[in-house]
């Protein structure tokens, strides 16, 4: 099989090579349709691993033609997701969230595809969110849901339920969070996932900040904070040091606050979370109209 090589690299996270073997399958000209399509697919999935999220989009645009020449439906709707992944990690919205919808239009001929059905309503629900749109974000989070339990992609499914928990608490609803956050404690008993019980860890630090209980939501942010923490990321960290930033500024322990507010700058920075960066921004604003910062 010509891809075969092109496959096995990709499977071993073998990226670089990954592309320069997709390269060499596109320019040798002896590919059918079907077989040039994928070789596009996987080379642009190689080029997004290398974090050429243009040549990504170029090649994934590629794919799509070449997926479309061949009639494969399933192949056409698994490239269209592709590009909607890519063009969402660009930031262009409505581009990803047009190739999703026409996805989900696609998929009533591809039955089968329930994982991939799955995906596409959860990066939906992201797209919501980023725009504030969280009545539609939740409905595209059950969905999901809904449908990774059918398929058991069990670390997909607890991330749908912390995007449940996310919207609730967004819309500051920290009644409804509260049973999606306890069920994924339970979750996390069976399907052991070091980076989602970090996350949740902010979870609960944001549940017990709407609550008006400070000092647990504080202990909770230590705990995220705390060095060596399995699981811990920038955006871990970066939502932990403002929310204890937050919480210290109600408290009034200013200095507290200046110290949180300046880690939550710089690891909103690292992760790049622009919602994040936005709370940090907001918090440093407060603290300096009270003279606790330099602007």
């Amino acid at each position: 099989m010509p891809l075969s090589r092109l496959r096995h690299l990709l499977e071993q996270q073998q990226y670089r090579e990954a592309r320069l073997e997709g390269e060499r399958l596109i320019h040798q000209g002896t590919l059918t349709a079907e077989e040039l399509a994928r070789a596009y697919k996987g080379t642009a999935v190689a080029s997004y691993y290398q974090r050429d999220i243009f040549a990504a989009i170029k090649l994934g645009e590629y794919a799509l033609t070449a997926a479309e020449q061949s009639a494969d439906q399933e192949l056409i709707t698994k490239c269209r997701y592709d590009l909607a992944e890519y063009y969402a990690v660009l930031g262009d919205y409505p581009r990803a969230c047009d190739h999703l919808l026409t996805c989900l239009n696609d998929l009533q001929y591809t039955p089968g595809l329930v994982e991939l059905e799955a995906r596409v309503h959860h990066n939906l629900a992201l797209i919501f969110r980023y725009r504030r749109q969280y009545d539609d974000a939740l409905g595209s989070h059950h969905l999901a849901v809904d449908l990774l339990m059918r398929c058991g992609n069990w670390p997909l499914l607890m991330e749908g339920m912390r995007g449940i928990v996310y919207c609730h608490l967004a819309r500051k609803e920290p009644e409804e969070a509260l049973a999606y956050i306890q069920n994924l404690e339970q979750l996390l008993e069976e399907h052991p996932d070091d980076q989602l019980a970090a996350s949740l860890l902010t979870d609960w630090a944001y549940y017990y900040q709407q609550t008006g209980d400070l000092k647990r939501s504080m202990q909770y942010c230590t705990a995220a904070l705390s060095p060596g923490s399995p699981g811990v990321d920038d955006h871990v960290l970066a939502t932990a040091a403002v929310i204890a930033g937050e919480n210290a500024l109600i408290l009034e322990r200013y200095e507290e606050a200046r110290v949180f507010a300046n880690l939550a700058e710089h690891y909103a920075l690292e992760a790049r979370q622009a919602a994040l960066m936005n709370r940090a921004t907001a918090l440093r604003r407060r603290l300096h109209e009270m003279g606790y910062v330099d602007s």
